[in-house]
C-alpha cells in the first residue's frame, strides 16, 4: 500500500482520533491549527477547523481526490495569514497551497494524473470572488471554457464542502448553486458526440 492510499482510508472513515494520525503523517498540517480566518467568513474558528469541517462535508463514498483537496485546499493560509489593522488577510493562499499540495502528495506517492487534478482544484478554489458573476448569462466565453474543463466537476464539488465549512458565511450556498446552473448551460450547449 502507498502512503496515500492508508491516509484516503483516514479521511473516508473519520474514526475517532483520525485527524491528529493525518497530521502526524503529513506534518504541513500542524500550522493549520493556531492560523486565524477572518470571523465574518469563518465563525467556525481557525483553518484546522474549517478543514476538518470541510472533509466532513464530504460524502461517504465521494470522489476520493474531493478529500484530498478538502484537506490540502487551505494548506498555504499558514504561510500567507496576515492580521492588519484589525483585518485578517489570506491573500495568495490558493496559489501558495497548491505548490504544498504538489509536493506532499508527490512524497505520499500518489500518481501524476490524480496529483495534477488534486492541485488544480486548489489553485483555483477561490475563482469565485474574483468572477463576482450573478447569473450563468453574465459568464464570458472564458468563463464558459473554464467551466467546461473535465476537472470543473471536483472544483464545484470543493466549493461546496468549503462552504458548508464556512459556518455564518454570509452568502452560504449561492456561488455554488450559480456554477453549478452555469456549468449545467455549458455541458447542455455542447453539441452531442457520436
Amino acid at each position: 500500500m502507498k502512503p496515500f492510499e492508508s491516509i484516503e482510508e483516514e479521511l473516508r472513515r473519520r474514526d475517532p482520533g483520525w485527524w491528529d494520525r493525518i497530521v502526524h503523517n503529513i506534518p504541513e498540517l500542524d500550522t493549520l491549527a493556531g492560523t486565524p480566518q477572518p470571523e465574518r467568513y469563518h465563525a467556525e474558528g481557525d483553518v484546522a477547523e474549517h478543514t476538518k469541517l470541510a472533509i466532513e462535508a464530504c460524502p461517504p463514498d465521494c470522489d476520493p481526490d474531493l478529500l484530498w483537496a478538502a484537506l490540502l485546499h487551505d494548506v498555504g493560509k499558514p504561510l500567507v495569514t496576515k492580521d492588519e489593522e484589525d483585518t485578517i488577510t489570506a491573500h495568495g493562499h490558493h496559489a501558495v497551497g497548491a505548490e504544498i499540495a504538489e509536493r506532499i502528495l508527490e512524497r505520499l506517492q500518489m500518481e501524476p494524473a490524480r496529483r495534477e487534478r488534486i492541485v488544480w482544484a486548489i489553485r483555483h478554489h477561490t475563482f469565485h470572488l474574483s468572477w463576482n458573476l450573478t447569473a450563468p448569462k453574465q459568464a464570458s466565453q472564458r468563463h464558459r471554457r473554464f467551466v467546461a474543463d473535465q476537472r470543473f466537476p471536483l472544483l464545484l464539488e470543493l466549493l461546496r464542502v468549503d462552504t458548508a465549512a464556512s459556518l455564518g458565511h454570509p452568502r452560504g450556498m449561492q456561488a455554488y448553486e450559480l456554477y453549478s446552473r452555469l456549468r449545467k448551460s455549458v455541458v447542455d450547449d455542447k453539441p452531442a458526440e457520436s
